[in-house]
């Protein structure tokens, strides 16, 4: 024997689902989008494309930047600063009003310098981000980061 919900149980079920699915695929945005910083052959716009809109606006600590065109040499400065990065997002909090959400997380992020006489920097910043569903799914449309703090130590 089968048993159906009641129509207006079903579609509060239902509503339930689709919140929860969007506070997941918006957080994965959010690490997949942490994770391609530190990853030099994700570095590409087809790889952005997958991750912001092609209008979208960063504001970084060097500087904003418009649009996903251009995008992986605006990156390029800060990037060729260091050998090697690491970007962890965490407390990832998601509001979702339809199509459109705001969204932020804690970052911390070490980079390692060129040279092992350097030393090794260390930060914490937070992102706030807006991201919009489109046809191909959820994408970030606005980013900003505020660092938050800095630390820069010798090794051993």
């Amino acid at each position: 024997m089968t048993t159906t919900l009641p129509t207006t149980a079903s579609a509060a079920l239902e509503q339930r689902l689709r919140e929860l699915e969007d506070r997941t695929e918006l957080t994965s945005l959010v690490d997949r989008f942490v994770q391609a910083l530190d990853d030099p052959d994700q570095l590409t716009e087809d790889r952005y494309r997958t991750l912001l809109t092609e209008d979208v606006r960063l504001t970084l600590p060097n500087g904003t930047h418009q649009g996903v065109a251009g995008l992986p040499g605006f990156l390029d400065a800060p990037k060729a600063l260091w050998a090697r990065s690491q970007h962890y997002a965490t407390n990832t909090l998601v509001e979702v009003d339809g199509d459109r959400a705001a969204v932020s997380a804690n970052l911390q992020a070490v980079h390692v310098p060129h040279d092992d006489a350097d030393p090794v920097f260390v930060g914490g910043a937070r992102y706030d981000a807006r991201a919009e569903r489109t046809p191909a799914g959820w994408r970030l449309s606005e980013v900003a980061v505020a660092v938050r703090w800095g630390l820069s130590r010798g090794r051993g």
